[in-house]
């Protein structure tokens, strides 16, 4: 998109942007002008970095501060750098972003800046803010430490013309006795995934099968899979530990997830283990499977028929839940997302948080709306938006149906678990979810495995100070009916 083309975009989704605010100015007029102050920012190398690019003219023009140093990394690499970094207090970033898992270590070890005071100063309208995003992603202990920038969550995927094709849904009805529709429990999800499976020469939906058909597919590589068992964790009433630190990943909840997810495989490829983000996207896209689970930028990319054969095809559903105690339980899980972040070491604090409140609210309708970005929506204005989201995803009734599943899967948001050594003991957890997926292990001694080594990294990184930290993120569970 070229510059011109850009601004225009961007003046046209302000306007919307500041209806929907209630009228709030693209620039409070009260907020301070620097005199060229500069600015170093961090985080994870790639397109998500593209709006600092982007606004830089702005950002100088309106408020006298210069970008002056991008410094971007890999994915994998931003917990180290940043700690490294905090713990030497050499000042070197004035804003990081990165993912809220680190929010609790970075928050409780004292090496973010609060910005209350600052909010207060400049509102960055956190009321408009998904409820999960701005208390999950953004707060510790009730005070604010980030803004939000990225609201990544878990969605369900279903290709629509399949389940609404009036064969397949008298078969579904005659095999399973109820109505074929996006699945409302994890247990319903099983019987869409088996009823879709087909071999090749078969037929799906009036049409002859050239290739085996498969009726679900999700995340099973190393890395992520973890996220995709909490969906089933968090929608049973899972909790990561008791009020004591004691591991409860290994409890009947979390057993049951992983059977659960452990069953969906047999309905998905042969290669599902080696399933990453760009694996499960492309064999959606590609027209192989009839459901999945994925981050919410999917179905930009699937309605593209220059990257999709399902372009206009392909449905979004709120996540799938559990039946506790009579009620369905839904849980949408956020891997990953990405929140802006002051350091208490910057020497431009006031100046790091009005760039970041600039990007967190008066040009992030049109950052998550871009096709040139990853970002994903977290403001209920970017829910009530669709005009904003229409071109990219075919036209405004799809982009509203689009946004109103993503607003309540944000409502219904199950947060990482954010704690110091968070990454650590994702990467046990997940290490042992993947065992139990291959078949290595059965799913109970893989999980009681893992929370033995969950007890040895809490010991090892101080167990008060462990709960300490924990307990101030529960206090917010609770808030919001997590726990």
């Amino acid at each position: 998109m070229a510059r011109k083309s850009r601004l225009v975009v961007l003046l046209a989704l302000v306007v919307l942007a500041a209806m929907t605010l209630g009228g709030a100015s693209v620039v409070q007029g009260s907020i301070k002008k620097f005199n060229n102050v500069k600015l170093t920012v961090f985080g994870d190398a790639g397109h998500n970095l593209k709006p600092f690019e982007w606004y830089k003219g702005d950002l100088k023009d309106q408020f006298g501060i210069v970008i002056d140093e991008v410094v971007g990394v890999p994915f994998t690499s931003v917990y180290e750098k940043l700690k490294t970094e905090f713990i030497g207090m050499t000042g070197a970033y004035d804003l990081v972003i990165f993912y809220p898992a680190y929010l609790g270590e970075f928050a409780g070890l004292g090496y973010l800046a609060p910005l209350d005071d600052l909010a207060k100063k400049y509102d960055p309208k956190l009321d408009d803010v998904s409820t999960g995003v701005r208390e999950l992603n953004c707060k510790y202990g009730g005070k604010l430490y980030a803004l939000p920038y990225d609201g990544d969550v878990l969605n369900l995927y279903f290709r629509k013309d399949l389940f609404e094709n009036a064969t397949e849904k008298a078969n579904f009805k005659k095999q399973f006795g109820y109505d074929l529709k996006a699945p409302d429990t994890w247990d319903q999800f099983l019987d869409i995934a088996k009823f879709f499976t087909r071999k090749k020469g078969q037929t799906l939906a009036g049409q002859v099968l050239k290739e085996d058909f498969y009726g679900s597919a999700e995340l099973a590589a190393r890395g992520f899979s973890y996220a995709w068992w909490l969906a089933r964790f968090g929608s049973l009433g899972g909790v990561y530990f008791d009020e004591n630190m004691k591991p409860m990943i290994n409890s009947e909840q979390g057993v049951k997830a992983l059977e659960l997810f452990k069953e969906s495989l047999k309905y998905s490829p042969p290669d599902v283990m080696a399933y990453g983000y760009e694996e499960l996207k492309n064999v959606y896209l590609d027209g192989r499977i009839a459901m999945m689970v994925q981050w919410s930028d999917v179905q930009k990319k699937a309605q593209d028929p220059s990257i999709s054969k399902i372009a206009n095809k392909s449905g979004i559903a709120i996540m799938p839940g559990s039946v506790v105690n009579g009620k369905i339980v839904r849980s949408a899980p956020m891997p990953v997302g990405r929140v802006l972040a002051v350091p208490k070491t910057s020497r431009n604090a006031e100046a790091a948080y009005i760039a970041a409140r600039y990007l967190s609210v008066e040009t992030s309708l049109h950052d998550v709306s871009s096709p040139e970005t990853g970002l994903d929506p977290y403001r209920k204005s970017h829910v009530a938006n669709p005009k904003a989201f229409a071109q990219i995803l075919g036209n405004e009734a799809a982009a509203k149906e689009y946004l109103n599943v993503v607003g309540q899967n944000l409502e219904n948001a199950y947060p990482e678990i954010n704690i110091p050594g968070a990454g650590n003991y994702q990467d046990v957890l997940d290490l042992y979810i993947n065992r139990a997926l291959s078949g290595e292990m059965n799913s109970k001694a893989a999980l009681d495995t893992a929370a033995k080594e969950w007890e040895q990294i809490t010991k090892k990184l101080g167990a008060d100070k462990q709960k300490e930290i924990y307990l101030k993120t529960v206090e917010t569970w609770k808030m919001l009916g997590i726990w």
